[in-house]
C-alpha cells in the first residue's frame, strides 16, 4: 500500500481542473434557464458574478501557497477555527459536489438524447458518473490527460460559437436589458456564482500538485481570465442570436439551437460534442475533488480507516471514489430542476468560502511558520480586505438566495443537519474506543505533515 498521494498534477493540469469544473455545468446547462429569468442582461450578470470569484481567488492563493495539502480548506478550518467548523465546511463540499454531479449528469443526458433517440436519460446520467469514477480510480495521470484534451476541445468550440455569433447578433434580441426587472437580475447573479464554484477545487487536490506554492496561485489567475472571457462571450452571443424567452423554453440544448442559425451543420455537431466534453470534465474533476475531501476525513478518523487506503498500483483512494459514485447515483435518482441543484451548490459554496476565508485570515496568527513559507504574503490591509470582501459577498449571496427560494434553502439546511448528526455519532463512537476526535484534530495528521514536507 502506498503511503501518500503522488504529486503528478502540472500547472496545465491545474488549469484544466479549474476551467473544466467551472465551465461545464454553467455555460452549457444552466444559462438557458438564467436567460429566461433576466433576458439580454445575462452577460452583465456573469460579468458581475466574477467579483465574489476574485475574493475567492485571493484567499485561495494565500491558503494554497502556504498549506498545499489534500483537502486544505478542511484542514485549515479544522485546525485554525474548530473541528466542528471543519466538518461543516467539508460536508458542505460534499453537498456541492453531489448536487453538481446530478445537474451535469442530467444535462449530459439531455444533450446526448438529441442525437441518440429512444434511450433513457437516467441510464445515460448513471453511466457517465460510473465511467468517470473508473477513470479517477486508474490514476491522476490518466485523469490529467483526459481533462486537458477535453478542455482544449470545448474551449475551441466556445470560441467558434462566440466569435462567429458576434457577427450575427440580432439587435431586437438585445433590448430591453431587464425585461423581468432588477429583482430577477440580482437572483441570476446569485445563481451565476455557482458558475465559479470550481475555484475551491484546486486547494482540495493540492496534495497532488507539482510545485504547489507556485502552481496554485498561477492556475487561479490564469483560470479567472480564461473563464471570464468565455462566460461573457458565450452569454452575450446566446441572448443576441436567440430570443431569451425561447432559450428558456428550449432548455439546456438552447446553445445548439442558437448555433444552427449561423453555423454549418458540421460545426453545430462539433459544438454539441464539445458541450458533452465540457460536462464530462466537470464530472471528472468533481469525482477527483470529492474523493480527496473524504480521504482527508479518513486520515482524521471521521470516516473508518478502510477509506484511508490507496491502491498499490494507481495511488488513488478507491474507497472514497466509490463513495462519491454512490452518493452521485443516489442524488441523480432523485432528480430536481436544474436551477434547484445550482442553488444547492450556491448555499454550500457560501459556507465553504466564509469558513475558508476566515481560516486563511487567521493563518499568520495560528500558523506563522506556514505563513512565512508561502510565496504569497499579503499585507495586513489586503488580508483584511480579502476577508471582509468574502464575508460580505458570501453572506449577502446566501441570504438573497434563501429569501428567493426558501424551500430549497430549507432542504439544504436539513441535509446539513443530517451531517451534523453523523459527526456527533462518530465522535461518540470514537470516544468509546479511547479516541478524542477533538484532540486529534488540533494537530496535523502524519499524512498532512508528509504532504507538507513533500511540497518544500
Amino acid at each position: 500500500m502506498a503511503e501518500d498521494l503522488k504529486r503528478s498534477l502540472s500547472l496545465t493540469g491545474c488549469v484544466a481542473v479549474i476551467v473544466g469544473l467551472v465551465i461545464g455545468p454553467s455555460i452549457f446547462v444552466v444559462i438557458p434557464s438564467l436567460a429566461a429569468m433576466t433576458g439580454p442582461s445575462l452577460y452583465l450578470a456573469y460579468l458581475i458574478s466574477v467579483i465574489p470569484a476574485i475574493f475567492t481567488g485571493l484567499y485561495l492563493m494565500q491558503l494554497g501557497g502556504a498549506l498545499p495539502v489534500t483537502g486544505s480548506n478542511y484542514v485549515a478550518v479544522t485546525r485554525w477555527i474548530s473541528p466542528n467548523a471543519g466538518f461543516i465546511l467539508s460536508f458542505a463540499v460534499v453537498i456541492a459536489i453531489v448536487s453538481t454531479n446530478c445537474l451535469v449528469a442530467w444535462g449530459f443526458a439531455q444533450y446526448l438524447g438529441v442525437y441518440i433517440q429512444n434511450i433513457s436519460h437516467l441510464a445515460i446520467a448513471l453511466v457517465i458518473i460510473i465511467l468517470f469514477g473508473f477513470i479517477n480510480w486508474i490514476g491522476i495521470k490518466i485523469f490529467e490527460v483526459a481533462q486537458v484534451l477535453m478542455m482544449v476541445v470545448f474551449i475551441i468550440a466556445m470560441l467558434i460559437f462566440g466569435l462567429s455569433g458576434m457577427a450575427n447578433i440580432q439587435p431586437e434580441y438585445t433590448a430591453p436589458l431587464f425585461p423581468k426587472g432588477m429583482g430577477s437580475f440580482f437572483l441570476v447573479i446569485v445563481i451565476a456564482t455557482f458558475s465559479w464554484a470550481g475555484f475551491v477545487s484546486i486547494t482540495e487536490v493540492a496534495g497532488e500538485i507539482k510545485n504547489p506554492r507556485r502552481n496554485i496561485p498561477l492556475s487561479i489567475i490564469i483560470s479567472i481570465v480564461i473563464i471570464l472571457i468565455l462566460y461573457v462571450l458565450q452569454t452575450y452571443v446566446l441572448t443576441g442570436t436567440l430570443l431569451w424567452s425561447k432559450a428558456g423554453e428550449i432548455g439546456p440544448t438552447a446553445v445548439l439551437v442558437a448555433a444552427k442559425s449561423f453555423l454549418p451543420g458540421w460545426l453545430v455537431a462539433y459544438v454539441a460534442f464539445a458541450a458533452l466534453l465540457a460536462m464530462a470534465t466537470t464530472i471528472n474533476a468533481i469525482t477527483l475533488i470529492a474523493a480527496r475531501e473524504m480521504y482527508a476525513w479518513s486520515r482524521d478518523h471521521i470516516l473508518p480507516s478502510v477509506f484511508n487506503k490507496l491502491h498499490p498500483r494507481f495511488y488513488t483512494p478507491g474507497g472514497t471514489i466509490l463513495l462519491v459514485v454512490i452518493f452521485s447515483i443516489a442524488g441523480t435518482l432523485f432528480a430536481a430542476d436544474l436551477d434547484k441543484y445550482a442553488l444547492m451548490v450556491v448555499f454550500a459554496l457560501m459556507i465553504i468560502q466564509i469558513f475558508g476565508a476566515t481560516a486563511t485570515w487567521l493563518m499568520p496568527k495560528k500558523a506563522p511558520e506556514l505563513y512565512e513559507k508561502s510565496q504569497i504574503k499579503f499585507s495586513p490591509f489586503w488580508r483584511w480586505f480579502t476577508w471582509l470582501g468574502c464575508i460580505i459577498c458570501f453572506t449577502f449571496i446566501f441570504l438573497f438566495g434563501f429569501l428567493a427560494d426558501w424551500k430549497t434553502g430549507l432542504i439544504f439546511i436539513g441535509i446539513m443537519l443530517i451531517g451534523v448528526v453523523y459527526w456527533f455519532i462518530r465522535k461518540t463512537q470514537l470516544e468509546r474506543n479511547g479516541i478524542s476526535l477533538e484532540e486529534e484534530l488540533k494537530e496535523f495528521s502524519t499524512g498532512v505533515l508528509a504532504e507538507l514536507e513533500d511540497s518544500n
